[in-house]
C-alpha cells in the first residue's frame, strides 16, 4: 500500500490511449475488467481494460451519450436527445427509458443511481428521482436557476452544481434542499460527495473543498499551479483529489493539505471531460476521442488488495 502511494507521487507514468471512437468521449467508468464510455458518436462503448479492445457497442440514443453510469446489472446512459435509457449490463438490450412528459426536456447532463433511485440533472434546471425498478418519476427537484451540469449521491442524499453558481445539498426521500454552498464566482462543471465532504470545479477555475455538515468552506485549490481554464471533472478518494480541465491538464492533489502533487501537463490534444480513479489508476477522456489510462501499479504484482 505505501509502495502505491508512493508511486503516485514518484512514478513517470506514461498512459495507455484507447482510440475507438467517432468523435468526443464525454464521460467513462470503469473496474479491474472493464472500461464503458459515452461519447458525442451516441454510442456506449465497453472496453477490455487488459487488451483495450472493444468488446461490445450499445446504439440506441439519437443524441450525445452524457453520463453514463454501470453496475454488474445494469448500465444508465443520459443523452443530449433527453432521455435517459435503462440497459441491461450483460445482454446490451434496452430495459427501459426514462422520457415522455415527466421526464427532461432538454439534454440530461449527468446521472447516477444506488439500489431504489435513478437521479438524473438537466440543462432544464430540474433534478428528477426515478424508481429503479419501475422507471417511474418519483419527484423533480426544482430550485436551480441556471442548467444542473452534475449531481453525486451519498445515501439518501443528492448534491448538485449548477451555472447558477451554487451547489445545493438534498434529501432524496423528501426532496427538500438541506443546504446550499455559495463560494464559487462562475458556473459549476462537476461535483463529488463522500457523505462528509464535497468538492466542486467551476468555470471559475478552481477546486473547492467544503464541509458538508456545515457548509463551510475548507479550502480552495487554485492559484498560481492550478487550472487556467474550466474545472470539468473531479474525483477523489481518502487520500487525493484528480482533476481534469479545459486546459488540457490533469492534476493530481493532496486531499488534506491541498498540495498539487502531480500535473500531467499535455495528457490530452484537447478539453479534458471525465476523470475517474481507483486505487492505482486514473481513467480520463477527452474531446480528442480518445481515452486515457494512467496506472500507478507498477510493478505491484497483485492490485486487488487495494480495490475498495
Amino acid at each position: 500500500r505505501l509502495k502505491l502511494d508512493n508511486n503516485w507521487l514518484n512514478m513517470d507514468v506514461q498512459p495507455k490511449v484507447i482510440v475507438g471512437h467517432d468523435d468526443s468521449v464525454y464521460c467513462v467508468q470503469f473496474d479491474k475488467n472493464i472500461i464503458v464510455s459515452g461519447s458525442r458518436d451516441k454510442t456506449i462503448k465497453f472496453w477490455d481494460i487488459k487488451t483495450l479492445q472493444c468488446i461490445k457497442v450499445l446504439r440506441y440514443h439519437k443524441g450525445s451519450v452524457l453520463c453514463l453510469q454501470y453496475n454488474d446489472k445494469i448500465v444508465v446512459s443520459g443523452s443530449s436527445d433527453s432521455t435517459l435509457v435503462v440497459w441491461d449490463f450483460k445482454t446490451g438490450q434496452v430495459l427501459r427509458i426514462l422520457s415522455g412528459k415527466y421526464g427532461h426536456t432538454a439534454p440530461v447532463l449527468d446521472v447516477r443511481f444506488n439500489d431504489k433511485v435513478i437521479v438524473s440533472c438537466s440543462k432544464d434546471c430540474t433534478i428528477k428521482i426515478w424508481d429503479l425498478e419501475t422507471g417511474d418519476l418519483k419527484r423533480t427537484l426544482n430550485g436551480h436557476r441556471a442548467a444542473v451540469n452534475a449531481i453525486h449521491i451519498h445515501g439518501n442524499e443528492v448534491v448538485s452544481a449548477s451555472g447558477d453558481c451554487t451547489i445545493k445539498l438534498w434529501n432524496i426521500d423528501t426532496g427538500e434542499c438541506i443546504r446550499e454552498f455559495v463560494g464559487h464566482f462562475r458556473g459549476l462543471a462537476c461535483v463529488q460527495y463522500n457523505g462528509e465532504i464535497i468538492a466542486s470545479g467551476s468555470n471559475d477555475r478552481t477546486i473547492k473543498i467544503w464541509n458538508a455538515k456545515t457548509g463551510q468552506l475548507i479550502r480552495t485549490l487554485g492559484g498560481k499551479e492550478g487550472h487556467t481554464d474550466l474545472v470539468r471533472t473531479l474525483a477523489f478518494d481518502d487520500n487525493r483529489i484528480v482533476s481534469g480541465s479545459y486546459d488540457q491538464t490533469i492534476k493530481i492533489w493532496d486531499l488534506k493539505t491541498g498540495e498539487l502533487l502531480k500535473d500531467f501537463k499535455n495528457a490530452h490534444g484537447s478539453w479534458v471531460f471525465n476523470v475517474q480513479i481507483d486505487a492505482s489508476k486514473i481513467v480520463s477522456s477527452s474531446q480528442d476521442k480518445k481515452i486515457a489510462i494512467w496506472d500507478f501499479s507498477g510493478d505491484i504484482e497483485d492490485t486487488d488488495v487495494f480495490l475498495k
